[in-house]
């Protein structure tokens, strides 16, 4: 089935809710990843707590987005994956408050494996494809997945959604100990490392559970269970168009 961008907020739950959760769909190329958000998440009922996002590359708007959406409450726990180090434009634009509640890690070769994830207190939701900053000059045929269901399903042991987020966060704790690594390499012998939050590329150890992240249905090892939270319901979760600078409202559906 073909979404438009102009209805996919209306579109995208009728069809996971007529599909009984889990739905198939395309667009032109010209569906953004905060017109997906804006769709999805308002989906993800009981608020939201932690939210996985893996994009080839991030850029202001996206990060203006989140940051507003992080200050309302909409988001209690920011897990971020890019292809190459965006650091800087992460640190600056989320500020340090926010980035004692944001995660993020680059690696290569993410391209493949794009995605976000919206656990909310009852409910959590996956959406698997391309993630788009801007609209595809030229129309082209783009697929995606998508499931939503009661965390008592989604987040089940062995469950695709449990496994796919274990496996990022595999991919996290190992771009940290690399990160902590090349601190240590690059101070003078005897000194501490100061920079031991900014992750880097995972280490080689990690990196064929990090690979398999795109796929739901990978079975990776369920070390880290218990770091996935949830959040209480916003009271107001009312705000204006996500592309207006990022003024979101990601439980409006349109």
């Amino acid at each position: 089935m073909f979404l438009e961008p102009c209805c996919i907020e209306n579109q995208l739950p009728q069809l996971l809710r007529r599909e009984r959760g889990n739905a198939l769909f395309q667009t032109n190329g010209d569906v953004t990843i905060e017109k997906l958000m804006q769709a999805a998440c308002c989906m993800a009922s009981g608020g939201f707590g932690e939210y996985w996002i893996v994009v080839r590359e991030a850029d202001i708007v996206l990060m203006r987005t989140l940051a507003h959406w992080i200050d309302r409450g909409w988001i209690r726990r920011l897990c971020l994956l890019t292809e190459a180090d965006q650091r800087t434009l992460v640190a600056n634009e989320l500020g340090t408050e926010r980035m004692k509640l944001t995660d993020y890690g680059w690696r290569e070769g993410l391209a493949a494996s794009q995605l976000f994830c919206c656990i909310g207190e009852r409910e959590t939701i996956v959406v698997q494809g391309e993630m788009m900053l801007q609209a595809a000059t030229t129309a082209r045929v783009t697929a995606y997945s998508a499931s939503v269901g009661p965390n008592s399903r989604m987040l089940a042991t062995d469950s695709p959604a449990a496994s796919l987020i274990d496996n990022l966060r595999a991919l996290l704790r190992a771009s940290k100990r690399k990160a902590r690594k090349k601190a240590s390499e690059a101070q003078p012998s005897g000194s501490d490392p100061s920079d031991t939050s900014a992750p880097s590329a995972e280490s080689s150890t990690e990196s064929s559970a990090a690979s398999s992240a795109a796929p739901l249905g990978s079975d990776p090892d369920r070390a880290s269970q218990g770091d996935a939270q949830s959040a209480s319901d916003p009271q107001s979760q009312s705000a204006s168009d996500p592309e207006s600078q990022s003024a979101s409202d990601p439980n409006s559906e349109g």
